[in-house]
């Protein structure tokens, strides 16, 4: 029982922006950020495997003294077995996506179609998207895979085979889930990082445009990241609390302070735990409305994945028909995102079926 809450536990402490450890995920899709702002939404992923070195690696990987910023030079992609497409070496004035994925990870395999859409999208303007895997020890697997996926994994493929370029970006900043992608601008800086269905589509329009501000961003980026930890006491107490089975006039204070301070991402990850993982007899369905609709209202109810929970802590509290127009909104929120739609329409039929019986 305790294993399975710090689990549970880690999966709302990490976000795509400041990742420790995220094992799995609770929402399938993450909010779509303001133009120029940290991802907002935690999404999935799972903790990096150690690369898998070659017999007779090229190279040692370089050691990692600290971890890099956004803004520095990309680390180039040497030392890595090419799997589909030809090698790439980054060119000035030419915008790359080097993304790390393993066959094993779940949630890599999810946004497989959504980089080959990325790769379409922006070719023209000269983006190539890479994904790397460090399974070195399964080439042949890795080949079967990329070729059993086809059309479906429409980008450049390779296999780090040294832990070189792992160490240059993986471990240089220091993000141990994937999958995770980085974006290297004109200039071969890296300028991006984080999960390639949080802001990476919005961030990489910028950059390609020559529009993107680099260091507003990384400010911003610190910001969010020092709150994170500042909210992460909170949640660890809170979520103690619920474990410990503590009662509610105990857990609640906890949550108040937690839903003034948090962001709408923390909000509404504590929320979708709460209804959807822990333990039946630990739901406070009460509280969990109250941050689920926090993090709607600060975010203005135009967020597709939090009106999501918001919708479902209001079904939960038995409140259905508000439940209903909260979904209804969010399916049309996410129109151009046909899975996470069909997702939130079969939500939006069980809130219906409830309210005809």
């Amino acid at each position: 029982m305790m294993g399975n809450i710090k689990v549970r536990i880690l999966r709302i402490l990490t976000l795509a922006a400041f990742v420790s450890i995220l094992i799995g995920c609770s929402k399938k899709e993450p909010a779509q950020p303001e133009s120029s702002s940290p991802s907002s939404q935690a999404v999935p992923a799972v903790p990096m495997k150690p690369v898998e070195k070659a017999p007779a690696p090229a190279a040692a990987p370089a050691a990692v003294e600290s971890k890099a910023q956004l803004g520095q030079p990309a680390v180039k992609l040497d030392g890595l077995t090419w799997i589909k497409g030809e090698p790439v070496a980054f060119q000035a004035g030419k915008v790359y996506v080097v993304e790390f994925w393993a066959t094993w990870c779940g949630p890599c395999k999810a946004t497989i179609p959504h980089l080959t859409e990325v790769q379409k999208k922006f070719k023209d303007q000269g983006v190539t998207v890479v994904g790397v895997s460090n399974e070195a020890k399964n080439l042949e697997k890795v080949k079967t895979f990329v070729t059993e996926q086809g059309d479906n994994m429409d980008y450049t493929v390779a296999v780090d085979t040294t832990g070189t370029v792992e160490t240059g970006y993986m471990k240089a900043y220091e993000q141990r889930g994937i999958p995770t992608a980085f974006i290297v601008d004109g200039a071969g800086n890296v300028v991006w990082y984080g999960h390639p269905l949080a802001d990476m589509d919005e961030v990489l329009t910028q950059v390609a445009a020559g529009t993107f501000d680099v260091a507003a961003y990384a400010k911003v980026k610190a910001e969010r990241e020092a709150q994170q930890r500042q909210a992460q006491a909170l949640i660890m107490e809170y979520i103690t609390g619920l474990r410990d089975d503590k009662p509610v006039e105990q857990t609640r204070p906890v949550a108040e302070k937690l839903i003034e301070m948090a962001p709408a991402d923390i909000l509404n990850q504590i929320a979708w735990f709460m209804l959807t993982e822990l333990d039946e007899a630990n739901r406070d369905y009460p509280t969990a409305l109250k941050l689920a609709e926090k993090a709607n209202n600060l975010t203005e109810g135009k967020e597709a994945s939090l009106l999501d929970t918001y919708a479902l802590a209001l079904f939960k509290n038995g409140k259905v028909a508000e439940a209903i127009a909260a979904q209804t909104k969010a399916v049309e929120l996410a129109a151009n995102n046909k899975q996470m739609q069909e997702e939130l329409k079969t939500r939006l039929d069980e809130f219906k079926a409830a309210l005809s019986q």
